[in-house]
């Protein structure tokens, strides 16, 4: 599989997301456009590492499972999924709230293989989705919708934004972006790779380009995560892969103290989801096995200029 190091944690994010859709009878985030994006070989060589990697998680499950199959959705449910499409869920639940009490333009920020403009139904007429990543990525995704042959739809921009080079409100504003406009902003699996610094940093820029009242959603860890006698066993295995992967998780922060640290950003925090509120919000009753990870929590910041 030919691809950028850019679009690898797209293209799983990708596969996680399709597989959810494809295997469960109720699920939390119906990606059912996900898996059309990734080729056989593709999907075959990541479904392949993952079941392969169930001794690494749970070496007792890796020997009373006995079918592949069984060994990649243990591991898929266990490991992955719940995460990725709570998050997805959460961030689009409040999309469409906010496109019901007027917002015109969504911004989502690091959107890898992310199908929402390919999924869109019943929005205004002038709203506008602006998909921002890194020009490899970016190119990556433009490319295999040309050869899959998907057609882009009018109302999406595609911003091709290097953090550490460009300036994303530059770029926001070649691709039509108003500044007076409502806007809601995502940024979903990366809070937590990022430095404090650069993180407030992109939260103030954000802030300084968008009209008050604008929101801004991310997923996050707690300061506990990064604790090895208070982090769980499965984020300290998934810090263990990330750093692996040359992407180590760095930064926590702590829940209770998260609205002072942002007060100089220009934002208030309007809702901060524990791991307790994300289980009951998406995963209460479920008999599938699923459940909210712990130390991780969801946001929504609101400018306030």
């Amino acid at each position: 599989m030919q691809t950028r190091k850019e679009s690898l944690t797209a293209i799983v994010s990708c596969f996680a997301r399709g597989y959810h859709a494809s295997t469960s009878i109720d699920p939390i985030f119906n990606d059912f456009i996900a898996h059309s994006l990734l080729n056989e070989e593709e999907k075959q060589l990541i479904a392949t590492n993952w079941a392969n990697a169930i001794a690494f998680f749970d070496q007792e499950k890796s020997e009373t499972l006995e079918t592949f199959d069984e060994k990649l959705m243990w591991v898929m449910n266990n490991q992955t999924i719940p995460q990725l499409v709570s998050r997805a869920r959460y961030a689009e639940d409040g999309l469409r709230s906010a496109i019901e009490r007027g917002f015109k333009q969504y911004v989502i920020l690091g959107a890898g293989f992310d199908t929402f403009a390919l999924r869109q139904e019943k929005l205004p007429e002038d709203f506008i989705i602006y998909e921002v990543d890194h020009p490899a990525t970016q190119a990556f995704k433009i490319n295999r919708l040309q050869e899959i042959g998907i057609d882009i739809p009018k109302n999406v921009r595609f911003v091709p934004v290097d953090f550490k080079s460009d300036s994303l409100r530059a770029e926001l504003k070649k691709s039509g972006f108003d500044e007076q406009q409502y806007t809601y902003f995502s940024l979903l699996g990366v809070v937590m790779y990022l430095a404090k610094k650069e993180f407030y940093q992109l939260l103030s820029s954000v802030a300084e380009m968008s009209a008050d009242g604008s929101s801004f959603i991310f997923d996050y860890l707690d300061d506990t995560a990064f604790n090895e006698r208070l982090a769980s066993k499965k984020l300290t295995q998934m810090r263990q892969i990330t750093a692996q992967t040359g992407e180590p998780m760095i930064t926590g922060y702590d829940p209770f103290e998260l609205d002072l640290e942002l007060q100089d950003c220009q934002m208030l925090l309007y809702e901060n989801l524990s791991p307790a509120n994300i289980e009951e919000m998406y995963f209460k009753g479920r008999e599938d096995g699923l459940h909210a990870f712990e130390h991780f929590h969801f946001a929504h910041l609101v400018v306030s200029k």
